[in-house]
């Protein structure tokens, strides 16, 4: 094992100098150094001692006081010690020269409630305490808020714990649980044969792609809203870092959602629906239909109950994440008035109390305290950040009836430990009132290690939204206060459309993308937790393929079937229906169409076909047609240019589209591989 000669020599001296100051009952004898860096070196697992090492030192570095730097050492001592019996095995009866003192036991009884790979833990760990404990001559500054008296702690707390619930942080005593022993990451990538320079450990989950289907033996089409654009937002970030993107991170209706259409807001309470027909740019056999739902603008003056559920595990100190989620945190803080509460949870192997936040005003101190102290640490346990989370926001909406309830997740979805399904995670939190549920929009932050399918579902099912942020200018600006609070007024809950369509006009039909949103046709009549929440304001579009019969209309109105649309009010959480046709002028041509509706077509187009990519032989679309299918939308969106080029939406999808184009070109001619066919 490589010795660092300073950071040893400070150690040694440090360790010798606690000891000495202790009494001679607690003297380290002469080669306690070498004996504890011999026993490490000998070990399978020189990470660990490297972690500590790293972790240790960062804290001595930051302790600032004589008892800053005791309660460093006293964690380093109890990280050594638990990485030597982690690592050493089973011990027989004639070791014993090489024990630890007996005047230790204490803090080796501590330490063996650690298991294996804890001693990096308690390392990082003594950081975050170092910097508490220098903080000491200001504890009237930094002292919360105390709980209101008869305020019950969450389950699983302790009576201590309790008493700093609410507009507090919670008190520094805790013990974390163990390190789950999953790794981080996980989930498959399909394309990843064909796309070696991915970022790592990313998962996403391949819904496949919806089929062509008969309408004499099934006319219904049916599925949850979307406002989502996250898949969109990944896309371009991927690209511009370099990599090649995952098909299976792209969702078609994430990239048809990420554009504004210029739809025109309804006259009445409810929706405005529109629809329209174009020729098909990649099929002359076929045609293209647009079905558009553009909610409201609405004020509502409910106040609001905003819990933040902050990562705040190691792979969070990658890159920017932090400083994206405190831009992100910060600037929905600074949105609310003196009417709405904020609260604040940190997460990492298990909840960091003394950093949580009860609902308290925006503007309060421990609010501003707990977003600026978001570090990472160590492992991601989601479950323990939303649960806690969770009871907090719960005992705010029954405090407050009348507000709108949202829980922030911001993390990049890699959970790790407890919990980490998705479908788990939030049938542990619970959260469901009819008319008053809690909503969960996840946030999603990171490249590498990050988990798509974990935030995105968080969101589908809890009654939520989910974003993607890459740099901290973003994050203000999503949550900026007119973005912020236009985006948590919500006008429809469990928001969902069933196109129904004429089978004398429409041979066969097949929607867009949607494809984890489409559900069966039965479930179109039961208000459902996973049918999207729609914010005042903004609007779903879909895209259909549709083949027509022959002689079909070709008048402006040719009626091609119908669409109805259902939601759930959220101020009296009763039941709201919508009925449209569904119509458009059969002889429409591509070039005729509004230049918007052209960028969303070739969007949804290039994204579908694309997101069909073979990643094995026999399986998808073959990679030379998807090729030339996206050779030919660049063509169709270079002739967009006099009228949109001015958008930097034109100029991202022309950039994103180009690079998917070569990315098809380069699996549909790969060259010499010196391989027999």
């Amino acid at each position: 094992m490589a010795r660092n000669d300073s950071f040893d020599t400070d150690m040694e001296r440090l360790l010798r100098e606690h000891f000495a100051a202790e009494g001679e009952g607690l003297r380290a004898p002469a080669d306690l150094w070498e004996r504890l860096e011999g026993r490490l070196g000998e070990q399978d697992a020189p990470s660990r001692l490297a972690a500590l090492r790293g972790g240790a030192g960062r804290a001595l570095a930051r302790a600032r006081t004589p008892l800053a730097a005791a309660a460093v050492i006293a964690v380093i001592g109890i990280g050594v010690a638990t990485a030597i019996w982690a690592t050493s095995g089973p011990r027989t009866a004639g070791d014993d020269s090489d024990a630890i003192p007996a005047s230790h036991e204490s803090g080796a009884s501590a330490a063996s409630s650690m298991a294996g790979g804890e001693a990096p833990v308690a390392a990082a760990t003594a950081a975050a305490y170092a910097e508490d404990a220098n903080a000491g001559d200001d504890a009237t500054a930094n002292a919360m808020p105390e709980a209101p008296d008869d305020m019950a702690a969450p389950d699983g707390m302790t009576g201590e714990d309790a008493d700093a619930v609410g507009s507090g942080m919670l008190p520094d005593a805790v013990s974390p649980a163990a390190v789950g022993a999953a790794s981080k990451g996980g989930g498959d990538i399909s394309f990843e044969r064909e796309n070696p320079g991915a970022p790592a450990d990313t998962t996403f989950r391949d819904y496949g792609r919806q089929p062509f289907v008969d309408a004499a033996s099934d006319p219904v089409s049916t599925f949850s809203l979307d406002v989502d654009r996250t898949s969109y937002q990944l896309a371009l970030t991927w690209v511009r870092a370099g990599y090649v993107v995952n098909p299976d991170s792209v969702r078609a209706e994430e990239w048809v959602n990420a554009f504004d259409y210029g739809y025109a807001r309804p006259a009445g309470d409810g929706f405005a629906i529109t629809s329209e027909l174009t020729a098909h740019p990649l099929d002359a056999g076929k045609r293209l239909a647009r079905i558009a739902f553009q909610a409201p603008d609405a004020r509502d003056d409910a106040p609001l109950n905003v819990t933040l559920v902050l990562d705040a595990s190691g792979s969070m100190g990658e890159g920017n994440r932090v400083a994206i989620a405190r831009a992100a945190a910060e600037a929905i803080r600074g949105s609310l008035t003196e009417r709405d509460r904020i609260a604040v949870v940190h997460f990492t192997t298990d909840v960091i109390y003394h950093y949580t936040v009860g609902h308290s005003p925006p503007s309060d101190e421990a609010v501003r305290r707990s977003i600026a102290r978001l570090a990472p640490h160590d492992s991601t346990n989601v479950q323990a950040g939303l649960d806690l989370g969770a009871q907090l926001a719960d005992r705010a909406r029954r405090e407050r009836p009348d507000a709108h309830n949202y829980v922030i997740l911001m993390s990049d979805g890699v959970a790790n430990v407890d919990a980490t399904d998705p479908f788990a995670i939030l049938e542990r939190m619970g959260g469901g009132e009819r008319g008053n549920p809690l909503r969960l929009i996840a946030i999603g932050v990171g490249i590498h290690n990050y988990n798509d399918y974990l935030l995105e579902q968080l969101a589908q099912h809890g009654d939520g939204w989910y974003r993607y942020l890459n740099d901290a200018g973003q994050a203000a600006r999503t949550f900026s206060r007119a973005n912020w609070l236009a985006l948590s007024t919500p006008f429809a809950d469990q928001t969902r459309a069933q196109v129904r369509w004429d089978p004398a006009v429409v041979k066969a039909w097949r929607i867009l993308g949607y494809e984890n949103r489409v559900t069966p046709d039965h479930a179109f009549e039961q208000n459902r937790r996973e049918f999207a929440e729609i914010p005042a304001g903004t609007a779903t579009t879909v895209f259909y393929e549709l083949e027509l019969r022959e002689g079909a209309g070709g008048g402006a109105g040719t009626r091609l079937g119908e669409v109805e649309l259902r939601w759930v009010d959220p101020g009296d959480g009763g039941s709201r229906a919508q009925l449209a046709d569904v119509t458009g002028r059969a002889d429409a041509a591509f070039a005729e169409a509004n230049a918007r509706l052209r960028l969303g077509a070739i969007a949804a187009l290039a994204a579908d076909r694309y997101a069909g990519l073979a990643a094995g032989e026999g399986a998808g679309l073959e990679p030379a047609a998807v090729r030339d299918g996206l050779a030919r939308l660049r063509d169709e969106l270079a002739a967009l240019e006099p009228a949109l080029g001015g958008l930097a939406a034109w100029r991202d999808l022309s950039f994103l589209l180009g690079s998917l184009a070569d990315s098809a070109a380069a699996l549909a001619s790969p060259g010499d591989s010196g391989y027999s066919r």
